[in-house]
């Protein structure tokens, strides 16, 4: 077809790209990296021998030499903290580029009291715009989920029903949940039945970093209308053995194991983890509840009973001899979610049962010359649901079964042309297939079908220039079956100056789209709700400004974001009192963003802190009566939060709070949640067993510290002021 042709063209231009450019290449090239976390290092010394060339390693890793002669070379890698390398062996041959990777132990010193972090890198790139949550950090935020993890550092905005087990969504700069993109190591978490990921998916134990693009980049943009998040998971390969055990006031549970071994020149990591609760906590019947027809018991305090869940979660990867990583997960998820509210006429029972299969096959081609980075996946999942509202209302009994599965392959390139240190180059398919009772037909299906290209780098850099100049851009083309192609590309330039005091502008603009959802397409009406195939894609121009500016560990930075939406999907009541999904012609999301980050490296009194500001005004501006210039529903104008984590001498101290506008529940503004301010603050005790040996760690946490009433969504209780406590041991 014309689609795939279209496809094959592209795909081929990249693919010629590198061949037409040859002669640009440098002799010797390659990539140094850390050989524990195998992250590229930057400032490393390469001395090429016997030769008088040296160079240094640029902020993605990469060196190159140009005009090396023929002959037989070593190379010799140093940098600060890690131990000397030297490679020999290495033949240049005329017009032939050589390439080859580094990787740098890092040099162990025993002084207690020191924490030295690195920085991680974005997978997409350097000039990407990804914002990262290393796994260090991660653990100093001593965050229970992604989704926790995301809000305390104010990247993203959670939403969720607040009862334990539920279901996790987060929201990028006032994008609704389901424009948020998702991934696993670059695999969409997106079903393609409600196209909403839920975070409570994901093991925290096996996150290697979290990546947060509020523009999507070209290698990762399917559908990514309100942002993606990237979740890169950990690699076998390393020793290391992680138990972590956490209990709450209400008798959540919750064990993680952590195994990863080497048996000669196999390497092998596992991850178990289980949680459970009997489902009890407290919470407060407040006015935004909306129960005055039904009950006067504001302010009064109540439990909620059984609301209780269990979720089992194991994951295995294995690393044979070679560059081949597999991977098998399984998880299973019982949730009995009863009605909360006191005295109301329609209580009613539910219960949600959701289990869950991947197998996975990774091949790294990254050191080979012209082989490119294979993922491919296969997946499986069967979520069942039934709500009962007794014998009295026999005819709001509801029961339903909805099952899925998805195979996806992905072809990445990574290549340093010149000045030019990152171009990534790929294609990929994916297709998937929901079926049940409750659709059209009793199944559908879509296949994917995608190639991208983006370039970043400093095309000036040979120049003697008092600025540092980075340009980064791309494209993707994405093609469905019975649907249209859609290309997007992106475009941007980050300028700056300086290292320990500097600054840097940026300035970028990028195209995005999301299709409707299975669900909202073909759900058979029923009592409640009905599918609309009549939907169109949303799409969306998306633009952001930046200035940055920072000194000895403090940076400061703005951003401005707008977003014009066309096409937004929207459920809403139709006439016969249904919720059908029907697309408002236009909506605009702009805002501004501010964060102040201080980082104080003092010996045994390390301290971090972030603070960061949102306003946001997202607008409907589709000229329908009654809306027109109204917010969109669940937008706060403005959020603030505060993370301090601050080492003491014989603890650590973590305080994290949010301050929450109210937020509009209905489309004409005529009912809001009330804001609400949270405080939470724990308390940690690490003891060292011996150097190298692993250290236990002691954690008593409390949430909602000052027992404040609040609610995320509309008739959901949040818990009151709940205690937990961690104990934990590591070793690696």
């Amino acid at each position: 077809s014309v689609k795939i042709q279209l496809v094959t063209l592209i795909l081929a231009c990249f693919c010629c790209y590198l061949p037409l450019h040859a002669q640009e290449f440098p002799n010797l090239r390659g990539v140094i990296l850390n050989e524990t976390t195998g992250l590229p290092l930057s400032d490393a010394h390469v001395t090429l021998s016997p030769s008088v060339l040296q160079t240094v390693s640029d902020p993605a890793g990469h060196f190159r030499f140009y005009g090396v002669t023929a002959g037989s070379y070593s190379i010799t890698v140093t940098h600060l903290g890690f131990l000397l390398k030297e490679q020999s062996g290495i033949i240049i041959q005329p017009g032939i580029p050589v390439d080859i990777t580094v990787r740098l132990k890092p040099r162990i010193y025993d002084l207690p009291g020191v924490t030295v972090a690195s920085e991680a890198l974005p997978t997409a790139g350097l000039l990407s715009g990804g914002q990262i949550i290393g796994r260090q950090q991660l653990s100093v935020l001593s965050a229970g989920s992604v989704a926790e993890a995301l809000q305390i550092t104010g990247l993203a905005t959670i939403s969720s029903d607040g009862a334990p087990g539920g279901r996790q969504t987060v929201s990028l700069r006032g994008s609704a949940s389901n424009q948020v993109l998702i991934l696993v190591d670059g695999v969409p978490l997106n079903p393609a039945s409600d196209g909403t990921a839920d975070l409570s998916l994901i093991s925290t134990s096996e996150i290697q970093q979290i990546e947060v693009y509020p523009q999507a980049p070209a290698s990762l943009g399917a559908q990514a209308i309100g942002g993606a998040i990237n979740i890169v998971t950990l690699d076998p390969g390393e020793e290391r053995s992680a138990l972590r055990l956490t209990l709450s006031e209400y008798g959540e549970r919750q064990a993680a194991l952590t195994l990863g071994r080497r048996f000669k020149s196999w390497s092998v990591l596992g991850i178990f983890e289980h949680k459970e609760s009997q489902g009890e906590y407290r919470y407060r019947v407040v006015a935004d509840d909306g129960l005055d027809l039904f009950t006067r018991n504001f302010g009064e305090t109540y439990y909620r009973q059984n609301a209780d869940y269990r979720r089992d979660y194991v994951s295995l990867k294995v690393n044979p001899p070679g560059r081949f990583v597999f991977g098998a997960k399984f998880q299973s998820m019982f949730r009995h979610n009863p009605d909360y509210l006191p005295e109301i006429e329609l209580e009613h029972e539910a219960v949600t049962k959701d289990t869950r299969e991947e197998i996975s096959l990774d091949y790294n081609g990254s050191e080979s010359k012209f082989m490119p980075d294979i993922f491919i996946k296969a997946e499986g999942y069967h979520q069942e649901a039934v709500t009962d509202y007794g014998e009295a209302y026999p005819v709001l009994y509801n029961e339903t079964s909805i099952a899925g599965e998805a195979y996806s392959m992905n072809l990445d390139w990574q290549r340093t042309i010149q000045s030019w240190s990152d171009v990534q180059f790929g294609s990929g398919v994916r297709w998937e297939r929901v079926w049940s009772d409750d659709i059209e037909e009793g199944e559908q299906e879509r296949l994917h079908e995608f190639g991208y290209f983006q370039a970043q780098g400093n095309p000036l850099e040979e120049l003697i220039l008092p600025l540092k100049i980075g340009i980064f851009g791309g494209v993707r083309a994405d093609l469905y079956r019975h649907e249209e192609t859609f290309i997007h590309p992106k475009l941007g330039i980050e300028i700056g100056s300086g290292s320990q005091l500097y600054w840097k502008l940026r300035a970028e603009m990028a195209g995005a789209y999301r299709l409707p959802s299975f669900n909202s397409l073909f759900w058979k009406e029923d009592l409640q709700s009905e599918g609309n195939p009549d939907l169109k894609p949303e799409r969306s121009n998306n633009r952001e400004y930046s200035l940055a500016a920072g000194w000895n560990g403090v940076e400061a930075s703005i951003s401005y974001f707008d977003r014009d939406i066309t096409d937004l999907i929207y459920w809403r009541l139709d006439f016969d009192n249904r919720w059908k999904p029907l697309n408002i012609s236009s909506a605009w999301i702009y805002g501004l963003d501010y964060k102040l980050r201080v980082k104080s490296p003092w010996k045994n009194y390390s301290s971090n802190l972030t603070l960061s500001h949102q306003w946001l005004n997202a607008v409907n501006t589709s000229g329908e009566p009654n809306t027109d210039g109204k917010s969109l529903i669940y937008r706060p104008e403005n959020s603030t939060t505060l993370a301090v984590n601050q080492n003491l001498h014989y603890c650590r101290l973590d305080l994290a709070a949010r301050w929450v506008d109210e937020r509009f529940t209905t489309e004409a503004n005529t009912k809001s949640l009330s804001p609400y301010t949270l405080w939470d603050v724990g308390v940690t005790k690490t003891f060292s067993i011996k150097p190298g040996e692993g250290r236990i760690l002691l954690g008593v946490r409390v949430t909602n510290l000052f027992d404040t009433d609040y609610r995320i969504v509309q008739n959901a209780p949040t818990s009151l002021r709940e205690f937990w406590f961690t104990t934990a041991f590591e070793q690696n």
